[in-house]
């Protein structure tokens, strides 16, 4: 069965699963790309997707949605825990929902302080603050990535409150949020927490060393040297781990762009303890 490692676009699920794929499938500990990729791919996958559809039409959001549970149950037919990475909204599409309690067990939702999102967003896609800005408002945001000339299935995203709301309101399956200020503050608690929530009803037991080592080989330090020395390409136009805590909107955010996503987002913002 499925557990999501879900997220709004550049809130800190390449680390959570750069982290779990080191604990989980790795021998001692070593962050490795090579098993990150393998063992912890992404929603919609596209390979499954052209059994039900041409690749010209993937960036065609109805004809994808209509497929979105029946690549699902392909997934899940093997009857193995799958991790799946996914940037979409929990939504629905002409009455074709992203995903059910049938074909999921869990999820992890990832959210990061909105201020930030527009700081890492400019710097990935090379934008400037008031494009980024815009993305995370429109409420009916899609992407249409490319991958080397290849159409990539159309993610349904939306504004940024909406996209956190619509996973804490699929609360049929097992889930945890976690916020990316807590991964960057408290690293190691938080990535105990994660492990300690998926021993509950998987047979993912805690370790504390490989904890520990795990924890050490994905700090976020690491994997920006890690970068350095080998690359890290996830469609970005400059470097993926870009400043991580010092990535801080109170001293880099201008100031009226500040004032407005306060404003749009006043609500979940507060539940979040961000404002």
């Amino acid at each position: 069965m499925i557990v999501w490692v879900a997220s709004y676009p550049k809130s800190g699920s390449t680390w959570v699963r750069a982290f779990l794929s080191t604990y989980l499938y790795s021998k001692d500990g070593s962050f490795n790309i090579d098993i990150l990729k393998k063992m912890i791919g992404e929603f919609p996958d596209y390979n499954i997707l052209n059994k039900f559809m041409i690749r010209k039409d993937f960036h065609n959001l109805t004809k994808v949605s209509k497929n979105w549970i029946k690549v699902q149950e392909i997934i899940n037919t093997n009857k193995k825990l799958i991790f799946l990475k996914t940037h979409s909204a929990h939504c629905n599409i002409n009455g074709n929902v992203f995903t059910n309690k049938n074909n999921t067990l869990a999820f992890i939702y990832i959210v990061r302080d909105p201020r930030n999102v527009i700081l890492s967003l400019a710097n990935h896609f090379g934008i400037s603050q008031k494009e980024s800005s815009n993305i995370i408002i429109k409420k009916m945001r899609i992407l249409y990535p490319m991958s080397k000339n290849t159409v990539l299935p159309a993610t349904f995203i939306g504004d940024w409150e909406n996209h956190c709301l619509s996973w804490k309101k699929f609360n049929q399956v097992n889930n945890i949020i976690i916020r990316y200020e807590d991964l960057i503050n408290n690293t190691e608690d938080t990535f105990k927490k994660i492990i300690l929530f998926l021993s509950k009803f998987t047979e993912i037991e805690y370790n504390k060393k490989k904890l520990d080592d795990s924890v050490n080989s994905t700090k976020f330090n690491k994997l920006q040297n890690y970068e350095k020395k080998y690359g890290f390409i996830m469609g970005q136009m400059n470097k993926f781990f870009y400043l991580g805590e010092e990535n801080n909107w109170q001293n880099l955010l201008n100031t009226e762009i500040e004032k407005k996503i306060r404003k749009s987002f006043d609500s979940e913002m507060r539940q979040l303890n961000y404002i």
